[in-house]
């Protein structure tokens, strides 16, 4: 963990004095930093928009496979290679410590429920308007195809979504301050996955991940978080029958998703408390000067925000029926 530190230290530094020219051999302009990540960012973002899209429309497990394995991960491994990075001390890549595992499953558990209630109380009030859910993952049907869900939505997007994102962005960020990356890379994580609906929760996941990382010290904490949850959500989803359920959602009162929110919040304040005395760091917010990096509106997020916007417009506009007039 003291190596990880060092590395992010000298990362700092060097950032710092990215305005002064380079008379030297060309090093400092091959380090990491927010403008190759942003870049990075971008060209995954409109792959997994064209091609990604078009693989999960002609077979969904398959393509949500080849979109996490073929489309996600290799430009992470390239850009570890591109800069020349100690790929265990930058993408932390350290083992985790077992005694992290009980922190790490409480927040898990925890914010995963609480996410659940903040997207069910969103989706209650814009259905009140007169919005139709959208089924944004077909549900699996038999056992055999949660298993395959499991494999390629759990295991296979924890994975390479977390090399990608914790593991590649997030530490091109935090020359910029370690509270800035976190919002930002949150940000773009949310923008990722394409839902305007789901764009709180996922902001909240991509943000607790990042805290879990970089509080344990390694990417795996981050890893296993982010299988959990999507472990407990396909789960939910193969239990309750598919998004054909939420339509029983009108008939829902608001009083029980308070109810829910309570433990929500408990569990989530004793993970982080637990995370943060097994912790060897001060707390994250200690000196915080900013909440996002310098320079961080440049046109590589103009064009990711246009076609989140693009895509989120098209989601309300089939759930509430826009296009049922013409």
């Amino acid at each position: 963990m003291e190596d990880n530190k060092n590395y992010h230290d000298h990362q700092v530094a060097e950032v710092k004095r990215e305005g002064e020219p380079d008379h030297g051999s060309g090093l400092l302009s091959a380090e990491p930093n927010l403008n190759s990540a942003m870049r990075l960012y971008l060209f995954v973002f409109i792959l997994l928009l064209v091609l990604g899209s078009i693989l999960q429309i002609l077979h969904f497990e398959v393509g949500m496979f080849l979109t996490q394995w073929v489309i996600i991960l290799p430009p992470a491994l390239w850009y570890w290679r591109r800069h020349n990075v100690d790929r265990v001390s930058f993408a932390r890549l350290h083992p985790l410590q077992l005694r992290f595992l009980p922190a790490v499953v409480i927040l898990a558990a925890s914010f995963w429920l609480l996410n659940m209630v903040i997207a069910a109380g969103l989706m209650l009030g814009m259905m009140e308007l007169g919005y139709q859910p959208l089924e944004s993952i077909p549900p699996p049907d038999t056992l055999g195809q949660y298993i395959i869900y499991i494999l390629v939505i759990a295991v296979s997007a924890g994975i390479c979504e977390e090399m990608l994102f914790r593991g590649t962005i997030l530490p091109s960020m935090e020359g910029e301050g370690i509270i800035p990356a976190i919002v930002f890379s949150s940000f773009l994580f949310a923008l990722y996955h394409i839902s305007f609906t789901n764009l709180i929760s996922t902001f909240m996941l991509g943000a607790v991940i990042a805290v879990v990382v970089i509080k344990t010290g390694s990417l795996w904490g981050g890893v296993i978080y982010h299988m959990l949850n999507n472990f407990v959500a396909v789960t939910y989803l193969y239990a309750a029958g598919g998004i054909e359920k939420t339509a029983e959602l009108e008939t829902v009162e608001h009083w029980p998703l308070v109810l829910l929110l309570v433990p929500a919040l408990i569990g989530a304040y004793a993970g982080l408390r637990m995370l943060h005395r097994q912790a060897d760091r001060e707390p994250l917010l200690n000196g915080v000067r900013r909440w996002l990096p310098k320079n961080w509106f440049g046109w590589p997020l103009l064009i990711g925000i246009i076609l989140f916007l693009l895509m989120a417009m098209l989601e309300l506009a089939i759930g509430f029926g826009w296009f049922d007039i013409l």
